[in-house]
């Protein structure tokens, strides 16, 4: 049997799909374990190795993965399963929570609940960041290369809202005629790197330009001629980061003309968003997402509920489920954030919908601030040691090693985890569980990302 290298011809057939978009199969010439992006369930692939390791091979198929949504698919990274069919990614999404439930978390027999769709799976997404590209005909804006920082410009994206392209094309050609130059991530060198947009439900828009410098230069002009070809924009700012680095976001953003937040809602419940706030990019499924969790930290609950919210954002999870709340009263909200802009925005949320609870919001590290209580009053540690419920919504990588324990030692009866890593919330899980003395009752996956490598969960842990 000749060695399997690089460039060797293989087959092989495909028994799994991987959320990132890869089939999993076994080499039929030596039995090694095979990833090939684009391969379906069942299929028997021919392709070339272009990657070997002592343990698995990266191959690429003879037929390439397409989309008749999008043309320069799979070529651009946005995007990992648009080569299959809606209800088959929901499928494999599922698939994943339950691999990770299981692997990770020893949860053989874990209570998992039927999927919940996206209400809509193309142009649903409100928010863009977009990479600037110069060619031929001048500045481009895109996403990057899958597996690299080069940037692919598209005219269009399957998954966002109109209105984000629409300004996007309207400020390239003003911009275009300032002849600025493009960052370069090698070098450190030109203007311009990224491009954010924002567009609410009412079709209302904010946008801001990064740049490698201490601002972009002619701004308020700039924006001013974006505002008079596209009135939907109402908000304009620059943002500075001369740091070499990928990280966009990371230094001052400043207003250069229009309003300070962009108005926004989920369900009933308004928001006012900063730049850099986090706000779910799918206002379809994110009623849904709260729904659910609203659903696991409310049913059951005849008196009024003490609420937790950790990793709160602008408020949006605590405020509306106390704007929906109609049978059981929400009597207290304590949220934390890491953010300064997030906290102001969440006292502000509680103001302009109304909310009747005891609200308290706090910024710093939730870990820190929950553990010892650090500048907090004695109303606020009397609400966060008589708390009833926690909702936990952590970034990608999971919660802070303090916030079980914390959490544990409260006589808070329900946790309602929220995720956004299905990896992460199975390693938390089992401190939970195995440490703490809480119980995993139910999970249930929302799809938030139509066609995305991404998947988010609702999980619900009661203590014993």
């Amino acid at each position: 049997m000749a060695e399997i290298t690089k460039n060797s011809r293989i087959s092989f057939r495909i028994r799994d799909v991987s959320i990132d978009g890869s089939g999993i199969g076994v080499c039929e010439e030596n039995g090694m374990t095979v990833f090939c992006f684009g391969a379906h369930r069942g299929e028997t692939v021919t392709g070339t190795v272009i990657k070997k390791t002592g343990s698995y091979i990266v191959a690429k198929s003879d037929s390439k993965a397409s989309s008749e949504h999008c043309p320069v698919y799979p070529m651009c990274g946005g995007c990992s399963l648009l080569h299959f069919p809606y209800e088959k990614t929901l499928e494999i999404k599922a698939g994943h929570v339950r691999d990770c439930l299981e692997r990770i978390g020893g949860l053989k027999n874990a209570n998992i609940e039927p999927i919940i769709p996206s209400p809509m799976t193309k142009a649903y997404r409100n928010k863009a960041i977009y990479r600037f590209a110069e060619g031929k005909n001048g500045l481009g804006c895109g996403f990057f290369r899958r597996n690299s920082h080069d940037v692919i410009v598209s005219g269009g994206c399957f998954c966002e809202k109109p209105l984000l392209r629409k300004i996007c094309g309207e400020l390239l050609e003003i911009l275009n005629g300032h002849r600025f130059t493009v960052y370069d991530e090698e070098t450190g060198k030109g203007l311009l790197r990224a491009l954010m947009i924002r567009v609410s439900t009412d079709e209302k828009a904010m946008v801001c330009v990064s740049v490698n410098g201490k601002d972009l230069p002619d701004a308020l002009n700039i924006a001013g001629g974006l505002m008079k070809r596209v009135p939907a924009v109402v908000s304009f700012y620059t943002h500075s980061n001369t740091s070499k680095t990928n990280t966009i976001f990371d230094g001052a953003f400043t207003l250069a003309a229009g309003e300070k937040t962009l108005t926004d809602h989920i369900g009933g419940a308004v928001f006012e968003i900063a730049p850099e706030s986090f706000f779910q990019v799918n206002p379809y499924a994110t009623v849904k997402l709260y729904d659910k969790a609203f659903e696991y930290a409310l049913e059951g609950e005849n008196s009024p509920v003490s609420l937790l919210d950790i990793y709160c954002g602008i408020g949006t999870i605590g405020i509306y489920f106390a704007k929906k709340a109609k049978n059981v009263m929400i009597s207290n909200i304590f949220g934390v954030d890491y953010t300064d802009a997030a906290i102001s925005e969440a006292a502000k949320a509680v103001n302009a919908n109304g909310i009747s609870a005891n609200c308290r919001y706090v910024a710093g590290d939730a870990g820190k601030v929950l553990s010892g209580y650090a500048g907090l009053d004695g109303e606020t540690v009397s609400i966060i040691r008589n708390a009833d419920v926690a909702v936990v919504d952590p970034p990608r990588k999971g919660l802070d090693d303090r916030i079980p324990g914390v959490i544990a030692s409260l006589p808070v009866k329900k946790v309602v985890y929220v995720s956004c890593n299905p990896a992460t919330l199975a390693r938390d899980i089992v401190k939970f569980r195995e440490e703490l003395g809480f119980e995993l009752d139910k999970v249930t996956p929302v799809d938030m990302f139509p066609f995305e490598g991404h998947v988010e969960c609702v999980t619900l842990m009661t203590k014993k």
